[in-house]
């Protein structure tokens, strides 16, 4: 009996295998430069307060402005500059503080629009809630300075322990928050379902694993935190999606009929990237015609820089 079956046992064996490794290469990331220019214009910050940014995200009621944000430890404040790198307005936020700020997200919401802050940094992971604070973007004109005090906070926790997160991703169309682990050899996927508690901790769901910026069992300390990843956006119309690492800009283009989550597992698209200093953040315009990243103050230099990738065809991503 076992000489009848050897054969095509074996042969099963190896078509399964073959099978396998047919699908582990396609879900290999794919560099494509037919999106959007491989080299940026680059931008000086002027701000100087702007030192060590973590976040960035397009601005609804402020045309062709970006909101900004430091990383842990920095004043509660979120700083507004154009998409040249110009401008000194700041608003300041009342009753919170920045323990470990990561990300920033603008939604619009009716006719206004809403500021996510990702407050989900835990290096250490000494926190077993993190907090993710939301309230209505201010439309600033002319001024230079404005307080908010009217901030929601969402306290959550994650379902299989304490971890550190700096992505933050917010569903334009369902208001669903996701988030995006930062340390684990394989990034993970969590939902916090609209509409989040302000009353009480909430759970996060585990949805799934990043298909991108995944360790390999060679990789040395260096090359795994390189593949951190910093931050993400979504398009306006939810379709498109960016995740950042310190090496990489991952892109989905998310179908219809997904979810965020499912269209994160796809195989992603690399996009051009030119390595910064300690760059974290990234962010669509409002006219999603480029992306922009920004950079910290480092160490061999005092200059912070915007960089602006366009997009090599306008209709691209209706069509793409």
């Amino acid at each position: 009996m076992r000489s009848r079956f050897f054969l095509p046992i074996m042969f099963v064996v190896a078509l399964i295998s073959c099978e396998e490794k047919k699908h582990r290469e396609v879900q290999l990331p794919i560099s494509d430069s037919s999106l959007f220019v491989n080299t940026p214009i680059k931008y000086w910050v002027e701000n100087q307060a702007i030192d060590e940014a973590s976040g960035i995200a397009a601005s609804y009621l402020n045309p062709h402005k970006f909101w900004v944000h430091n990383d842990s430890g920095g004043d509660n404040v979120l700083f507004l500059i154009d998409d040249k790198g110009h401008g000194f307005q700041q608003v300041h936020l009342e009753g919170i503080k920045n323990r470990d700020w990561e990300d920033i997200a603008v939604v619009k919401h009716g006719g206004s629009s809403e500021i996510y802050i990702a407050d989900t940094g835990d290096n250490f992971k000494w926190h077993s809630t993190k907090f993710i604070y939301r309230f209505k973007e201010p439309s600033m004109g002319e001024k230079s300075d404005m307080t908010i005090s009217h901030i929601e906070t969402i306290e959550f926790e994650y379902p299989d322990g304490r971890k550190d997160a700096e992505c933050l991703l917010i569903d334009p169309v369902s208001k669903d928050i996701f988030i995006i682990s930062n340390r684990e050899a394989e990034k993970h996927i969590y939902r916090l379902k609209y509409p989040q508690s302000t009353q009480k901790v909430n759970t996060a769901e585990f949805v799934g694993i990043l298909n991108a910026s995944k360790e390999k069992p060679t990789d040395d300390k260096a090359s795994r935190q390189d593949l951190y990843v910093t931050s993400g956006t979504i398009s306006n119309k939810g379709d498109e999606i960016l995740v950042k690492n310190y090496k990489n800009i991952f892109y989905w283009k998310k179908l219809p009929n997904e979810s965020i989550a499912q269209a994160l597992q796809h195989s992603a698209i690399v996009l051009p990237y030119e390595v910064e200093s300690q760059g974290e953040a990234v962010s669509f315009s409002q006219d999603l015609t480029e992306y922009y990243t920004i950079t910290e103050k480092g160490h061999r230099s005092n200059t912070v820089y915007l960089s602006c990738y366009k997009r090599k065809n306008r209709l691209h991503s209706e069509s793409f």
